[in-house]
């Protein structure tokens, strides 16, 4: 849980209005308008506490994003990574402020704010460097620590450099021969569990 710190950005306790935070979804790469709308609308349901979107997702304000919503983009905190990086920029808390975007601040969030940093992926392929596959299905225990859930790109899922900063990848458990959700109702589903725990 962290609380309003003089380590957070500005824009972090601006757009967190000061309230405590366990719960972030972190959007990479998001392109398509009524996927951010219907994602904002179900982090509204889960209370999902702010959303950090990567520089090259769309713009949460596009009118087909606000409707999708229903308007529920005014109740989500929302942040880009460019307004973190400024507001880190100012900051001297000892941590190494070299940013490579989204990656960067997830980095900060894991070792500065002990967030436990899970990429939703849909493949179990292994890679050396990416952290361990585990399904939504599997007893989560985060110790009571806050989360952060990574979505990517409809066509390309999440960049391999921001899966690298994650502490885990997760995958939502299927039946044979459905290989993937759509981004919204997987994102729905992996709020509503993690939620839970």
């Amino acid at each position: 849980l962290f609380r309003e710190s003089t380590n957070l950005p500005p824009a972090i306790n601006t757009t967190l209005h000061q309230k405590p935070i366990r719960k972030l979804l972190a959007l990479d790469a998001i392109s398509n308008a009524a996927n951010m709308g219907s994602i904002l609308r179900t982090a509204a349901a889960f209370s999902i506490d702010a959303i950090i979107l990567s520089d090259d997702s769309c713009d949460a304000w596009y009118r087909q994003s606000v409707r999708v919503s229903m308007g529920h983009v005014i109740s989500v905190n929302m942040l880009r990574v460019a307004d973190w990086e400024r507001g880190r920029a100012n900051i001297d808390d000892g941590y190494n402020h070299t940013s490579n975007g989204l990656a960067g601040v997830l980095r900060w969030l894991r070792k500065q704010m002990n967030v436990e940093c899970l990429a939703a992926v849909v493949d179990d392929i292994s890679i050396k460097t990416f952290p361990p596959l585990v399904t939504l299905e599997d007893d989560q225990n985060f110790g009571g620590r806050p989360w952060c859930c990574v979505l990517g790109n409809e066509g390309h899922g999440i960049r391999d450099e921001v899966i690298r900063e994650c502490g885990k990848r997760v995958k939502i458990g299927m039946a044979n021969g459905v290989d993937s959700l759509s981004l919204p109702i997987a994102a729905g589903i992996l709020m509503h569990r993690l939620s839970s725990i």
